[in-house]
């Protein structure tokens, strides 16, 4: 799948993913606080098939579900980071969403930048050509991604 890449930081926090203050049972006000304690108008921006890029810790400090329901309202569908906290790595998965982690892809890829990600294959092309691999979902783990794609609009789980 090719992704436009939308770049992040290191220890990219919970509340930075999804600050408190966007809690809600409505998903339009949900999407709005997506990425917005470091970007408060990125849900202005984001589109479909973008892909979240972000460094080590990306999710850590809390195991709330809004951050990864956030994602997955705003047709997210990849986060590829150096490394997950347990919790959002989980959340991902629950939510339908492909957790990557990338050794080093921080430093690799910019705002903006074209990603070709083969899920299978278990790799990421960047825009310069570059391949960057990661681990293969076990199938169990990949039937769970399949089975909650679509977003559930009406529970927050």
């Amino acid at each position: 799948m090719r992704c436009r890449a939308r770049v992040f930081g290191h220890d990219i926090t919970l509340d930075e993913i999804h600050p408190g203050k966007y809690f809600s049972l409505d998903p339009e006000r949900v999407v709005q606080g997506l990425m917005a304690g470091i970007e408060p108008e990125f849900h202005e921006s984001v589109q479909e098939d973008d892909v979240i890029v972000a460094g080590r810790y990306f999710g850590m400090g809390s195991g709330r579900e809004s951050g990864a329901w956030a994602i997955q309202l705003a047709g997210i569908r990849v986060v590829v980071a150096e490394s997950f906290s347990r919790y959002m790595f989980r959340n991902c998965v629950n939510r339908g969403i492909w957790p990557l982690e990338v050794k080093g892809i921080l430093d690799k890829v910019s705002e903006k930048d074209m990603l070709d990600v083969y899920l299978k294959k278990g790799f990421v092309i960047l825009e310069d050509g570059e391949e960057l691999s990661f681990e293969p979902f076990p199938p169990k783990m990949k039937k769970i991604i399949k089975s909650n794609i679509t977003p559930r609009n009406d529970d927050v789980r």
